[in-house]
């Protein structure tokens, strides 16, 4: 399915709004209802919430087979009864990719992996959000300005395991706590103590744990979980939305001047996706993206990428 720029598309034949339908597919068991709940809040518009877990089907046989074996890379989850699970990256990504690979055509407006740290792209029937390509494209964009960040993740091997090439020219700084644990974040900022914007590197953390590092440290906190609401805002999103908490006015006067494509085009290069990665998500020409990512630039009045990324962080919306 491609996401038409047409408004009315998404009108029932009674000429009420049809919620957008969108599956969230994440690393463990679903329903995985207070994370996504908390997205949609965020999003702040209909939309009809599906959900696949990686996990979902499987017996304890099966889930322990997929534990991380010695010198693999490992990612944290939940299961169903809230019990916290270890996983091999690799294994579980493949099984992911799998899953998305094999979604009906034509049945969701969106898909969006709801993870990070999977670094690999997922080729699905529709537009995707990529919640790691949101974080590593928000904190290279932060990054280039010369801020000093501190990524916090939720496993202490995450840390050395992180491998992003890319950062290796940046000021970025690793450490890792517990999300909903106090103490665990008070101790993490120990770590970041020469570090300029804080970045919550996980959709394990909450609004709550933001509030308390921010709390804490008196610096600009980034949650996994509100880049990937305003990633669907802004692909899904109505062509004149209501303002976004802390969004400035300024800013939301530019977005405004955004048509409904514009605005689909602009979430997926913040993203980090090339003209043709957009083409091929939204259903058009390399060509056409070009004139539609010219038209954003001008319309944001920004010359590069990085500072787009910048704009729509620091207002709120991504």
């Amino acid at each position: 399915m491609q996401i038409s720029d047409d408004p009315d598309r998404h009108l029932s034949p009674g000429g009420t709004e049809r919620p957008r339908q969108i599956m969230f597919v994440s690393v463990g068991q679903s329903p995985r209802t207070e994370l996504v709940d908390s997205v949609m809040r965020d999003v702040g518009m209909p939309v009809e919430a599906h959900e696949i877990g990686a996990l979902d089907g499987l017996d304890e046989e099966a889930i322990d087979d997929l534990r991380p074996l010695p010198g693999e890379a490992r990612i944290i989850t939940v299961l169903r009864n809230g019990e916290s699970i270890v996983l091999s990256k690799p294994r579980i990504a493949d099984r992911m990719s799998r899953i998305v690979a094999n979604l009906p055509s034509g049945a969701y407006d969106l898909v969006v992996i709801l993870t990070t740290g999977l670094f690999r792209d997922f080729q699905s029937s529709c537009p995707t959000v990529n919640t790691q390509r949101v974080m590593e494209a928000t904190v290279m964009s932060l990054a280039f300005r010369g801020d000093a960040i501190g990524l916090i993740q939720p496993l202490e091997d995450q840390v050395d395991e992180l491998d992003i090439p890319a950062l290796g020219l940046f000021q970025i700084t690793a450490t890792h706590a517990q999300n909903a644990n106090r103490a665990s974040l008070a101790s993490a900022l120990l770590d970041l103590a020469e570090c300029e914007i804080i970045v919550l590197n996980s959709v394990s953390f909450d609004e709550e744990d933001r509030q308390t590092v921010a709390k804490a440290s008196g610096k600009p906190v980034i949650l996994a979980r509100r880049l990937v609401a305003g990633a669907i805002r802004l692909l899904l999103g109505r062509p004149y939305p209501p303002p976004q908490p802390g969004a400035s006015q300024d800013f939301t006067d530019k977005l405004m001047r955004l048509t409904p494509r514009e605005k689909q085009v602009l979430s997926l290069v913040a993203e980090g996706l090339s003209n043709k990665a957009v083409a091929r998500q939204l259903g058009i020409s390399p060509k056409t993206v070009e004139i539609h990512r010219a038209n954003v630039m001008n319309k944001m009045e920004v010359s590069s990428v990085g500072a787009l990324i910048r704009l729509v962080v620091s207002s709120g919306q991504f």
